[in-house]
């Protein structure tokens, strides 16, 4: 712009040196903001290496610490799409190990890839949620958390990841009393991390890997914040109830990393 445009433009009085200082700056800002001035890339909506063929959801955590974004992967039949992404989740306090490096009580979160989980409980029934609220509407089976469900944490012991039917005074730490847990167990899913019958910590000369992981709605402190699991995965109640709702046993896989 020459000067008389400038002077046309913005009146005799503009001050010329201060104006060309301006465009000056504005010039060698422009290629400096490109890289951050780009839209972020798309989310990726396709299940990461290592998912079985057999998936048609995918529950993707990606933990940073004791905090996570959680992705929500599905195939309806058209191909893969991000049903959720960035959800805000937790994960241990001490963040995410791989399940065969970890050790029950030591504040990670198990990360490997893990199918959606059944326990028989000791009436008979089958189930991969549950909870002490209401059935959201999972695709699978639902167990009401009964008085009396023990899970089992206690390494070394027949026990160890099973649920049991136990007291409240005889269902003792690390061993957890679901209906005492009213909050974070107002409902969840089983994450398939060391259960079954080949499970490691049954017995006295394995290696306890872990007991009790489950994806569950988050605990708060005092002022309302989000707080890290002891090893699960938490989500506030609205995401929880989005992923549960989708989860179809023999179909749902768990990312954890």
């Amino acid at each position: 712009m020459t000067v008389g445009a400038v002077r046309r433009r913005y009146g005799q009085g503009v001050n010329l040196r201060t104006f060309g200082i301006g465009v000056a700056v504005a010039a060698a800002l422009v290629p400096a903001c490109q890289p951050a001035c780009q839209p972020a890339p798309p989310p990726v909506c396709t299940p990461p290496a290592g998912v079985p063929d057999s998936a048609r959801q995918v529950v993707v955590v990606t933990s940073t610490g004791s905090t996570a974004a959680v992705d929500l992967l599905v195939d309806d039949g058209s191909g893969w799409a991000c049903a959720a992404t960035g959800m805000p989740g937790r994960v241990g306090k001490n963040g995410v190990r791989e399940l065969t490096a970890r050790r029950s009580g030591d504040g990670t979160t198990p990360g490997g890839i893990f199918g959606l989980g059944t326990m028989t409980a000791p009436g008979g029934q089958t189930f991969q949620f549950f909870g002490n609220g209401d059935d959201p509407g999972v695709p699978g089976a639902w167990r009401d958390v009964q008085p009396g469900d023990c899970w089992g944490a206690t390494p070394g012991t027949a026990e160890y990841n099973q649920l049991l039917s136990r007291s409240a005074a005889t269902c003792n730490d690390p061993d957890e009393y679901l209906p005492s847990i009213t909050t974070a167990y107002s409902a969840a899913a089983l994450i398939d991390a060391n259960m079954g019958p080949n499970r490691s910590g049954d017995d006295p000369s394995e290696a306890p890997y872990a007991a009790a992981i489950f994806l569950h709605r988050n605990s708060v402190d005092g002022a309302g914040n989000s707080k890290p699991t002891s090893g699960c995965v938490s989500l506030a109640e609205d995401d929880l109830a989005r992923v549960l709702t989708r989860l179809v046993p023999g179909q749902a896989y768990f990312v954890i990393r």
